[in-house]
């Protein structure tokens, strides 16, 4: 990836000073106004909007901020951990998806055969715009999880990472540096091309978070819910953005819609599961991937929409498909995942610090309520931390619903879990719940494929 590769004309413009986000031709949809275009500078939010580019991705954007991330944000209000999921979530669900956007903007199926480079002239500008966004809130970002405001400029320091000196993640701050330094102008010669400044990021991020892990043996920080699928899901979508661009570059517009779906499903797959936190209740409960399963292969056919050099690219963007996932998930899971984390993050400490040892503090608590399964009073229907995510979906149809909520959507093999509890009771009402949930994944595998 340190291979410099001819660009063929493509994005000739360099990184510089007066390269704005308002060039990117187009207001935000989300109705607001962000930092685009400032650098972050004069203390202004980051992002204020699910969406600075118009483009058919803001379909999943808007979902991901409001129905997903936004309940997770809620739980943690008023403690260390809203800050930082908050502004680094903003980050990758804005940041990350509006560079895909800045090149899907640009996609017409029609003419995309007979004309393949206009696609990539067309994007040039505002990928490169879009990249150069990213570059400018990311040190914002890491510096959230620190303690420090969601903003640029501020904290009387020039340097957000300079919040991360002292805390297990200095190794990110060191390792980004000299990248960073690079992508403003303060080495030799001319800033790098978008493909060669996101390979140097990326495996500048990966060397810092690798020395993270080896510094923490205890897996305190890796394993720790939220926090740690925050770390990987952000490392993951620089190494997706930096094949995305070479893609980008050489013009190979198979190649390219390949990389956007990866990026697109590694980052939902990311948020879903690993940031909201799916896979660690599934693991702590040793049952199996029973729920993620189900959203990885729901998320596996939005993806699909965007590879196959953009032909299956719905011209009305991706809302339908969007809103069979998004909608059953937050309206089903995340309810009664919100008051786990509510109860798991208040009181404690009592202590109003700030900064990343307070973040770990509070992490402490929500970490063990979870591995107990949400704090119910009462055994659950299975005594396993999966009790939170399943209570709320056998509570509609103990509600007297007539048919599952996410009954006719990508997750509708979940259907299965509340049913199988009721047969198993009716057969034999001293049956092992768990011996049934433990032959779940198969059964659930075998519905998916139907």
């Amino acid at each position: 990836m340190n291979k410099i590769l001819s660009n063929k004309g493509f994005l000739a413009l360099t990184f510089s000073a007066s390269l704005a986000l308002a060039g990117c031709g187009g207001g935000s949809s989300g109705g607001g106004s962000s930092s685009a275009g400032n650098g972050n500078t004069n203390n202004e939010p980051m992002t204020t909007s699910f969406s600075e580019v118009d483009g058919p991705l803001d379909a999943v954007q808007q979902p991901l901020s409001e129905q997903v991330l936004a309940p997770i944000i809620a739980g943690a209000a008023g403690t260390p951990l809203e800050g930082p999921v908050s502004c680094v979530s903003s980050f990758v669900v804005t940041d990350v998806l509006d560079i895909l956007d800045s090149v899907l903007v640009n996609v017409d199926p029609a003419t995309l055969q007979s004309d393949p480079t206009a696609l990539f002239t067309d994007s040039a500008a505002n990928f490169q715009a879009t990249v150069s966004e990213l570059v400018a809130d990311l040190p914002v970002a890491l510096a959230s999880l620190a303690g420090e405001s969601c903003t640029g400029g501020g904290g009387g320091s020039s340097d957000p990472l300079a919040a991360l000196a002292g805390t297990p993640l200095a190794p990110l701050a060191e390792a980004l540096a000299p990248v960073l330094a690079m992508a403003s102008g303060g080495g030799s010669g001319e800033p790098p091309t978008p493909s060669v400044l996101l390979a140097q990021l990326s495996a500048a991020f990966s060397e810092g978070r690798q020395t993270i892990l080896a510094q923490d043996p205890s897996g305190q920080i890796s394993g720790a819910p939220v926090l740690g699928g925050l770390l990987t899901t952000l490392d993951t979508a620089l190494s997706d953005l930096a094949l995305t661009a070479v893609a980008l570059e050489d013009m190979d517009t198979t190649a390219t819609s390949a990389a956007v779906s990866v990026t697109v499903e590694n980052l939902l797959n990311g948020l879903l599961i690993d940031v909201v936190p799916i896979g660690f209740i599934e693991d702590q409960a040793g049952q199996g991937a029973i729920i993620s399963t189900q959203i990885k292969a729901a998320v596996a056919s939005i993806a699909g929409l965007l590879g196959g050099d953009f032909g299956g690219l719905p011209s009305g963007g991706f809302e339908n498909p969007a809103e069979a996932l998004f909608g059953p998930l937050s309206d089903t899971f995340l309810t009664g995942l919100q008051s786990a984390l509510a109860g798991g993050l208040a009181g404690g400490g009592g202590s109003n610090a700030v900064g990343f040892d307070a973040l770990l503090e509070a992490l402490a608590p929500l970490q063990a309520l979870l591995s107990q399964g949400g704090g119910s009073g009462d055994a659950g229907l299975t005594g396993t931390p999966l009790d939170v995510l399943i209570a709320p979906l056998v509570t509609v149809f103990d509600g007297g619903a007539g048919a599952c909520p996410l009954a006719a959507t990508p997750l509708s093999a979940l259907c299965a879990i509340p049913t199988s509890f009721a047969d198993a009771l009716a057969l034999d009402n001293g049956a092992d719940l768990l011996a049934v949930l433990t032959g779940l994944p198969g059964l659930l595998t075998g519905l998916a494929q139907r």
